[in-house]
């Protein structure tokens, strides 16, 4: 960004600081540009919305409120416009759509949106609403005896074993998406063909540069501090379940005669499947892999042990914060 002051170009600089929203203070990663020859500090639209984005995450996942991704989600899955979505829980009109990019709901609201995601409860408030009838009922109804038959105690089961169901800062503000994780590896598979080791590596390095783009992850997975590097906290189980799901193979080879090598390799009975993720989740993983694809596995590896993300938190093997996304050294 350039210095309206003097038309030279200026600093990116961060900070921790403390914001202030609906009456609670939040620490943040504050980002500014600085004028070096004046000293003063200026904000462009895209550093507004990441410091207002911390500030939103952090009361969210404080009062359990669901995010935006969440709210989108629950309406899309019984095909829905926002309106009718808006009417059947009882709110104005354009309300439900408002809260979609980006407006927080009341905790009131917030819990009719998250009882409405399971089936069975959004069912009850059907019923109690008059803002469907005759054949849109009829097909709504169908529709969600369609979801109850594809919602089973498995679904659960894998968002805990790959990490938090609920948005945190250990996982990027994301709700953890088994599918989603799954179709990340894929994305690299295809492009990469990478070793095991070395995806862990590439998984990790989307997930934080997304977030220090947008302060929210992909994912919603964790990622620890081993050895190796950052890895997911569950990686082995992540790679099984995504061979199990098809949407990966893993190819074993010995190398040197005795070292087995696990490499990442693309099904050819399923595709990756873009409309999981938005385009600038797609962005941030496209960037990753233009900026890593050159370099061999265990270059990658000791790229990571630079990072503060991992220098911190090797000792104990501990959880990283994603606030060592703005730390970012390798993209």
């Amino acid at each position: 960004m350039i210095s309206p002051i003097t038309g030279k170009p200026m600093e990116l600089v961060r900070e921790k600081t403390t914001l202030e929203f609906r009456k609670e203070h939040f620490e943040v990663i504050y980002h500014s540009y600085r004028c070096i020859d004046s000293g003063e500090e200026f904000e462009d639209e895209e550093l507004s919305n990441l410091n207002l984005g911390q500030v939103y995450n952090a009361y969210r996942a404080k009062h359990k409120l669901p995010f935006t991704e969440e709210i989108k989600n629950t309406r899309r899955q019984y095909d829905l416009p926002a309106t009718t979505m808006s009417e059947i829980l009882g709110f104005g009109v354009n309300q439900y759509r408002l809260y979609e990019t980006g407006d927080i709901p009341s905790e009131t609201n917030a819990r009719l949106i998250q009882m409405a995601a399971n089936p069975d409860e959004f069912l009850k408030l059907i019923e109690l609403s008059s803002a469907v009838a005759g054949k849109q009922k009829e097909k709504l109804l169908k529709k969600i005896t369609e979801l109850k038959q594809t919602i089973t105690p498995w679904n659960t089961v894998q968002e805990k074993m790959l990490g938090v169901h609920m948005p945190c800062i250990f996982n990027g503000y994301k709700k953890t998406s088994p599918e989603k994780a799954y179709h990340m590896v894929r994305f690299f598979a295809d492009h990469i063909k990478p070793l095991k080791t070395a995806t862990n590596k590439l998984l990790f390095y989307a997930d934080f540069y997304h977030y220090k783009r947008t302060g929210t992850g992909i994912s919603g997975l964790q990622y620890r501090a081993i050895q190796w590097g950052p890895v997911p906290g569950q990686f082995d189980y992540l790679f099984k379940m995504a061979e199990e799901s098809n949407i990966i193979n893993l190819k074993y080879e010995v190398w040197d005669g005795d070292k087995e090598m696990v490499i990442i390799e693309p099904t050819t009975d399923l595709q990756f499947r873009h409309d999981l993720f938005s385009e600038e989740e797609i962005n941030s993983m496209q960037a990753v892999q233009t900026k890593l694809q050159h370099l061999k596995t265990n270059q990658l590896v000791e790229v990571s042990h630079q990072e503060p993300a991992w220098k911190d938190n090797i000792e104990g093997k501990k959880l990283i914060n994603y606030n060592y996304a703005f730390d970012l050294i390798a993209v």
